[in-house]
């Protein structure tokens, strides 16, 4: 029999381009989380699987489900009803109100995309090393970044773990 937390456990991601779910899958294989599993919104719910985490870095026209024991979404979307209902653990790099906010963004001079995560009596230098920041702009990958890391702290992950994860994988965009 499983225990409670070797149990499989679900993350429903609603991104429409893919980067938050690429960088929340490399955070969770780097803190070695392989009892979670990532899917699609748009999937429906896998039988003996724990719904954990809702990730909203996306809103489409559905009514999300109430059956997650955590919802994260980006700050803009907080104002839209069915998600207000969800009370989520909000992220941004635009907005102070959120719970975790992305400050002081910039490119090093070694070429590394940094800034801080602030949140929740907690904050962390992050320094993201990307291939190719002129495929998007730097503010979208950042959001990106915070939002798989705002999840994976839900998820239960400590904050010093997933800013390591930050600070050591390789991202593609």
């Amino acid at each position: 029999m499983q225990t409670f937390n070797s149990a499989k456990k679900l993350i429903a991601v609603c991104d429409k381009n893919g980067n938050t779910t690429s960088m929340l899958k490399k955070i969770l294989k780097f803190c070695n989380r392989e009892n979670y599993v990532i899917s699609s919104t748009d999937k429906p719910t896998h039988e003996n699987i724990q719904p954990a985490v809702l990730l909203l870095s996306d809103v489409d026209n559905r009514i999300f489900s109430n059956e997650f024991s955590v919802c994260v979404s980006d700050y803009a979307f907080s104002a839209v009803r069915e998600i207000a209902d969800l009370q989520p653990i909000t992220y941004s790099s635009r907005s102070d109100e959120a719970d975790f906010t992305a400050k002081n963004i910039r490119i090093t001079e070694n070429g590394y995309l940094a800034f801080e995560i602030i949140g929740v009596g907690v904050i962390g230098r992050v320094r993201l090393n990307i291939k190719d920041k002129s495929q998007q702009g730097c503010e979208e990958i950042v959001s990106n970044a915070l939002g798989a890391a705002s999840a994976a702290i839900s998820c239960g992950i400590p904050f010093a773990e997933v800013l390591d994860a930050l600070n050591n994988i390789q991202f593609d965009n």
